[in-house]
This record gives C-alpha cells, structure tokens and sequence, in this order.
C-alpha cells in the first residue's frame, strides 16, 4: 500500500514547533497574526496540537517554504505557503557546566507543571532549598509561588548574566520584590557544578561573581528559567526571506504571565502587518490600518524594555528606603497623597513603566488610569485590584499621623499558615527583612464581577494594625516556621499514606504505588525512578529521549497515562561514541562541558573548529560539527550553541534551525 497525501497551498502557514502543544496551542500571538493576515485578505492556516502534528519546514528557494503536516489518521498533508511562521519554545536551558543534564535539573514548564499539582509538588522534595538558574519575571513568579506555598524553605535565584541594560537582574520590580518579600535570595554567579548527594539532595557549586569564591548549596532541585542572554524573540531567516520564527511566551491565561502575553501579542501584531504588507500588492484603504497596527506594536514592545533602561532599585540606609527614593516613591501616580489620611485607599506600587494593566481593567469604579493613576476620589477601597495583581504590588492602607498605629492591607496569599483575627505577626520590609509586628484585626473576601476577565471569584485580603512609622515600608508577613513545617510534613504524610489513590505497577521488575492516569515521566519523578532524559516533559513526544517500554510496547513517557498492572521497563540514556571524518573516536564518557547531548559534542570542541576553520556562520558550525542531528533533533543543545556563537562574535540572533525532520519520524504505509 502506498502513503496517502494531500496537497494544498496557503499565503501563510502558521505551525506549532517542537514541544508547542494543547491546551496552549494556537496562543496569543499565532492569533493575533492570523487574524490580520486573514483581515489583510490572505489565506491563512495554522497546524498544530495533538490533531495536526506538525513534521517540519523544507525551505524553498524565493517561493516560500513546503510545510509536512500528519493528522490522526497518519495521512501526510503538504502544505505549499508563500511564508510560514514557526511558533517556538523560548530558551529555558542553562549555558553547560558539570552536572546539569541530570535528573537534578528542570526546565521551568516541567517544573511548573509539577507546581500544578499539591500531592505532586508534596513528594518532589523540593527541600532543603530549591535553586533557579535566571532572574526573569517567569523564575522570580515560581520562586514566589515555592516560598508562599510553604514547601520550600529557601529559594535562590541566582543571576548568570546580569548584564540587562541598567540592571544586574531581567525581571521586573514588582516581581523581584515579591520574591524578596518571600524571604528569597537573589545571587549574581556562575554556576560550576551539580552533584547528587543522595536520593533527594544535590549539591549546586556557584562562583560568586562579585568575590569569586565559590559557594555551595545544597537543593531539593535545581529549576532552569532564564533568560540567559538578550535575544529577540521575533526572528527571519534565511535573511530576505518570509520564514519566520516566533516565540510562544503567552501561557493560557494573561494574568499568569502578562509580560509573556503582552509580549507575544504585539510581536505577532508586528509580524501579521509586516507579511500583510509583503503579500498582499493592494491592501487599499487597509494600509492605513495595518501601519497604526504596526506602530501600535513597536510602541508597546519599545515599552516592554523601558523597566530595562529606567529601573526602579531602591537604595537602603539599614533596613529601611533611602529618604530620596521614598520621596520618589510617595510621588508615583499610584501611590494615594490625602486620602489615605481619612480612610482606606488603594496604594498601585508598581514604580517601573511595565505592559501591565489589570488593575485598570477590573477596577469596578473606574479609579485607576491605564498608565496606573489612581483617582483618589473614585477609590472605594473595595480591595478588587488587590487580590487581581498577577505581581501582589497593590495595598491598603489608611495612615494615622497622630497616633502609634495606622492599619495596611495585604493580598491573602494561599499557603499553610492560618491567619486569625488577633494574631500578632512580624512585618517585613520589601526585602524580606524584619521590621516590627502588627495584629491582624480583619480578614475578608472580595467578591470579582462575572463580567471580568480575571478568572478570579473570590479571594481574601489580610487588614492589620501596625506602628505608623513602618507603614510604607511594610509590605510582607514572616512565615510562621514551625506552622510551616508542620503543613510541609503534613502534605507529605497525606501524599504517601493516600494509597486508595495509588495502583500498582512494576518498574523495571520492581512493585511500585504510584498515582493513577498521570504521565508516567511524573510518576518516575515521585517514586524517585526519574532519568536526565525525562526532563523536557514536552508531552508531545517530539524529543523522543524519554522513551520507555510498556507491556512490551516501546512509548514515550510524556504521553503515556499510568494505569493499573501496567509493567515498564526504562530505557536508560546511552554514552554516544562517534567517528569523525579523519578517523578519530571521540568518547567523551561525561565530560561536563558537553553541548550536544545526543552525540557528545563538547563546548571545547565547537570553539576548536570554530578557530581550525575559521568560522563565521552558523552553518558553517553545523556541518562541520553535526550539532543538533542527534536524537532530540536540537531540542536539549540548539540554544547553547547560539548564545556560545553570539559570545564567540558569530551573529547567530536571527538564525532559524530549519532542518527536516524536527523529530524522528516514520512513515506509515497504509
């Protein structure tokens, strides 16, 4: 029997690449593109999702591109468009050092999706400490989320890079702030090594980039987010070309990530009216549109940098803001001047310019201005924009200039400890740091309009009374440790002792219980049988490197449910040797410094044939070297190697990895 295809051809295709899959798929930013191309009159597709299994590009020379597309039936569709867009995964993987492609190690979408999960996250063993490599908004909101969950007792973000325009840290103040609120730590260094200790410790070298001493930490986890390197998320290759790539930034919902939303959405508004313009020869009177859309884009994205070039990173004299920066502070358009004096009033401390704007969309009284100024005279202190900041940059307060005690209002975050009305509790600074204690005199739920987009009901907020003098530098509760422990060790017990939950299965010959129709890569995880190749957790099987046999039957581990009596054999990463052209055998058997996993290319033997030949192009590299044609097909080394190019002076920031197939793929012939 021969192999059924379908032919078809398209202005435009927009395809899902590697490990860009439901319940995501399509995005924000593949929307909005299709959407104005679509308006602009051109004819538009979008493949992807566990439907319509995207196979790879073949790039054809000034006619666009022909596009490989399987669908459930495994029938191949080729797809001929004039220009695609491949939407991508942002890099999340750190620069190699000894130890990081371990089981030790995620990137953070695996993390987060263990996060998803209590009983998951109780049986990770996050503690004694967990560490994350990058201090970008995504990094900084999931050492938040450890620290205020309670199942964590320490969290480092530890910044490689620190070179992100006027500061020493990628993300956002706000973000930054909460984290440090938390009681996290923020590290400038290096990372040098990752070495397991045992079963659930390992041990994290870093070189201190301000004294150049190393320092040691021993971690539950080491969560990979980045980012590590500017690089633009919007990229054309070959140049001239309409081949374009996209980064998917956006999660489901905006109010997870709005930097990533905002992002995403205006690149792939620039995008839409940049191929419109390409495409169509007579847009009419719909050129005007696409070029305020255009503008409209580049001046959001331009803002997108601004907390970059104008940061706000107050100095302190002791625990407490220097007095021209808290000057600074109390003028912001935010920050409430007479009212607070009288009575409740929202105080939007958000200090950087940053592409957020929740607050002003869910106000119910039309208070807060779009570019966050607050209307002192609309403010009901109904507490809404509270409980709806993504980033917990908005308190209440009410100060009382002739008396000891004035009374702030906090965001109620979810986490073991009870708050009661009349427990005393330490207050602290912006940074974590003890100032003094309050009572808590009130906790109330606020209530969110059905007619919001924040898919929020209802959530509390905690009124204190504390002195005067704190009230705007407090902004966080100490965590009550032993209350804390106490949640952690019960989360646990709860978690091993749920056995009406658990099935048991064999694991390489072993009886094991573990939790049923989860993904079996997770359930390895939680009964400690997890290999380094398990850590993509794409669910889309497109690395191929967690492979696994059950009931005899070869699977991925990603995309395959645990169910009773199932039996499973697993497959262990292999040590690769290769011969090279003049005949040599290169067994680098664990050398640490290893970029291409698959086939055991190191960084020191790129950087040697970068200089034997003289390289100046990324394909140069390739085709001397192989990268990226192993196994994962560049999904675990590609990003390395461009941030190794870009600090070697090659220009690697818009080259796209166009090779066929994106993944290992057969044929079926039916």
């Amino acid at each position: 029997m021969g192999i059924y295809v379908r032919e078809g051809k398209l202005d435009l295709a927009i395809v899902a690449g590697p490990r860009v899959n439901d319940p995501i798929w399509p995005s924000v930013g593949a929307r909005t593109l299709a959407s104005i191309c679509t308006k602009a009159g051109l004819d538009v597709g979008m493949f992807g999702g566990s439907q319509l299994i995207v196979r790879g590009v073949i790039a054809l020379p000034a006619t666009g591109a022909l596009v490989l597309v399987e669908d459930p039936q495994r029938r191949i569709h080729r797809i001929y468009a004039r220009s695609v867009v491949r939407i991508c995964m942002p890099s999340f993987l750190p620069n190699p050092f000894a130890g990081w492609y371990s089981e030790g190690l995620l990137p953070i979408p695996t993390a987060e999706n263990f996060a998803k999960d209590r009983e998951s996250m109780a049986s990770f063993f996050w503690n004694p400490a967990t560490a994350i490599l990058g201090t970008g908004n995504r990094g900084l909101r999931f050492g938040s989320f450890l620290l205020e969950s309670g199942l964590v007792s320490a969290v480092y973000c530890i910044e490689t890079y620190a070179q992100w325009g006027a500061k020493r840290f990628a993300g956002w103040e706000v973000e930054r702030r909460r984290f440090e609120t938390a009681e996290g730590k923020i590290i400038e260094g290096t990372p040098s090594s990752l070495t397991q200790k045992s079963p659930v410790v390992w041990e994290l070298k870093v070189i201190d980039a301000i004294t150049s001493s190393e320092i040691t930490f021993e971690v539950g986890k080491v969560v990979s987010a980045g980012p590590f390197l500017e690089i633009t998320g919007v990229r054309a290759y070959p140049p001239g070309s309409l081949l374009f790539e996209l980064e998917q930034t956006a999660k489901q919902r905006r109010e997870d990530d709005v930097e990533g939303w905002v992002l995403e959405e205006e690149r792939g508004r620039m995008l839409g009216s940049k191929i419109s313009r390409l495409l169509v020869e007579e847009l009419g009177i719909q050129r005007d549109e696409i070029e305020r859309l255009n503008r409209r884009a580049r001046s959001r994205l331009k803002r997108h940098v601004r907390h970059l070039e104008n940061p706000f990173t107050p100095v302190y004299q002791g625990k407490w803001i220097a007095s021209e920066d808290m000057k600074h502070m109390r003028l912001f358009t935010g920050v409430p001047k007479n009212a607070q004096k009288h009575r409740m009033i929202a105080s939007i401390e958000c200090f950087e310019d940053i592409p957020c704007s929740i607050c002003h969309e869910v106000c119910p009284e039309s208070a807060i201005g779009y570019r966050v100024a607050l209307n002192e005279s609309k403010c009901t202190g109904c507490g809404v924009c509270v409980v709806s900041c993504p980033s917990s940059a908005i308190v209440m307060l009410k100060e009382s200039d002739d008396r000891s005690m004035s009374s702030l209002a906090l965001p109620y975050v979810d986490g073991p400890q009870p708050f009661a009305i009349g427990d005393s509790r330490i207050m602290l600074n912006r940074r974590g740091e003890t100032l003094g204690s309050g009572r808590i005199n009130a906790v109330k739920a606020v209530k969110i309009d059905d007619s919001s987009d924040i898919e929020v009901m209802e959530k509390k907020i905690i009124y204190l009374d504390i002195p005067t003098h704190i009230l705007w530098e407090a902004r966080g509760i100490k965590k009550h440790r032993q209350l804390v422990e106490q949640a952690y060790l019960s989360t646990v017990s709860d978690f091993s002792q749920a056995v009406e939950r658990k099935v048991e299965v064999t694991i390489n010959g072993e009886k094991r219980l573990v939790r049923e129709r989860i993904p079996v890569s997770t359930a390895l995880y939680e009964v400690g049988q997890s290999r380094k190749t398990d850590m993509l957790g794409c669910g889309d099987g497109s690395c191929g490197l967690c492979e696994v046999h059950v009931d005899g039957i070869k699977t991925n581990a990603c995309q395959t449910n645990i169910r009773r009596g199932m039996n499973m054999k697993l497959s262990l990463p292999r040590q690769i040797s290769r011969t090279h052209a003049g005949g040599h055998m290169n067994v680098h058997g664990g050398n640490d410094d290893v970029i291409c996993q698959c086939l055991e290319i190191s960084r020191q033997e790129v950087l040697s044939k970068l200089k034997q030949g003289k390289l100046q192009s990324v394909e140069g590299v390739i085709s001397l070297t192989h990268i990226g044609e192993g196994k994962c097909h560049g999904q675990i080394c590609m990003d390395a190697l461009r941030r190794l190019l870009v600090d070697q002076g090659i220009d690697a920031t818009q080259w796209i990895d166009w090779r066929f197939p994106w993944s290992d793929w057969r044929l079926s012939r039916s």
